[in-house]
C-alpha cells in the first residue's frame, strides 16, 4: 500500500508539472492573460495535490502542501528586496491584487513549487544519494527558469536592468539551483515529521529563498565585471 501511495504521489505532483508547463506554453497565445491566469492556474494545481492528500489520506503530501504554503508567505520579503532594492523584478504588467508587493496569488505559486521541487527532490535524493540532489539543482535551474522566460508574454510579471540570458536573469537561473536543492533538503524532514517541522521547514524553506537570490544577485551584477 505504501508503494502504491508513492508511486500516486509521484503520478500527480508530476502531472501539475506538466500541466503548469503546457498552459503556460498555451497562454503565449492569449493576449488577454494577466494576474488571473496565473491565479486560476495555481487553484488547479492545488485541487489536484489537496485532492489526492485527502482522497488518499496522504499525510506526507499533507506535510509537503503546509510547507509549501509557508514558503510562499515566508518568500514575500524575497519579492520585496527584488523589487524595492534591486529595482529587477516588476509585477505591475499583471495587474490585480497585492500582498505587500507580490501578487496576491504569488504564495500559491511557491507552495506549488516547493512541493514539486521538494518532493522530486527528495525521491531523487533517496534513490540517487548527492548525484540525486545535483540533478534536481539542475532541473530547478532550467525549469523554474522557463516560467521566468514566459512571464512577460503573458503579462505575468518582467525583469529589468541587470544580466540576462533572454528575458531570464542570470541570478534568477543560478539562485533556482540553490532553492531547488534546498527544498529537497528540506523535504527530507517531512517524511516522518509533524505539521510543526513544516511549518519551520516552510520558513527555513522561505529564508533559503531570499538567500539564494541575494548571494546570486551579488555574484552576478555585482562581483562580475
Amino acid at each position: 500500500m505504501e508503494t502504491a501511495l508513492e508511486r500516486g504521489r509521484l503520478r500527480v505532483v508530476i502531472a501539475t508539472i506538466v500541466i503548469n508547463v503546457v498552459a503556460v506554453s498555451l497562454l503565449t497565445f492569449a493576449p488577454w492573460s494577466d494576474w488571473r491566469t496565473g491565479a486560476a492556474l495555481n487553484i488547479v494545481d492545488n485541487c489536484l495535490l489537496v485532492g489526492f492528500a485527502v482522497v488518499r489520506r496522504d499525510a506526507l503530501l499533507a506535510r509537503l502542501l503546509l510547507f509549501g504554503l509557508v514558503v510562499g508567505f515566508a518568500e514575500l520579503p524575497a519579492d520585496a528586496w527584488l523589487v524595492d532594492y534591486t529595482h529587477t523584478l516588476d509585477y505591475s504588467i499583471g495587474g490585480g491584487p497585492m500582498i505587500w508587493r507580490s501578487p496576491v496569488w504569488m504564495p500559491l505559486a511557491w507552495e506549488v513549487v516547493a512541493v514539486q521541487f521538494g518532493y522530486i527532490g527528495l525521491r531523487l535524493w533517496e534513490r540517487f544519494g548527492k548525484l540525486g540532489l545535483l540533478m534536481i539543482g539542475l532541473l530547478g535551474a532550467i525549469n523554474i527558469p522557463f516560467y521566468e522566460e514566459m512571464a512577460r508574454r503573458i503579462h505575468w510579471w518582467q525583469y529589468t536592468g541587470c544580466r540576462m540570458i533572454s528575458l531570464t536573469p542570470w541570478y534568477i537561473i543560478l539562485g533556482e539551483f540553490g532553492i531547488a536543492l534546498a527544498f529537497a533538503l528540506l523535504a527530507r524532514t517531512l517524511r516522518h515529521g509533524s505539521p510543526r517541522v513544516a511549518v519551520v521547514a516552510g520558513v527555513a524553506g522561505g529564508i533559503s529563498i531570499f538567500a539564494c537570490y541575494t548571494v546570486a544577485f551579488f555574484i552576478t551584477d555585482r562581483l562580475i565585471p
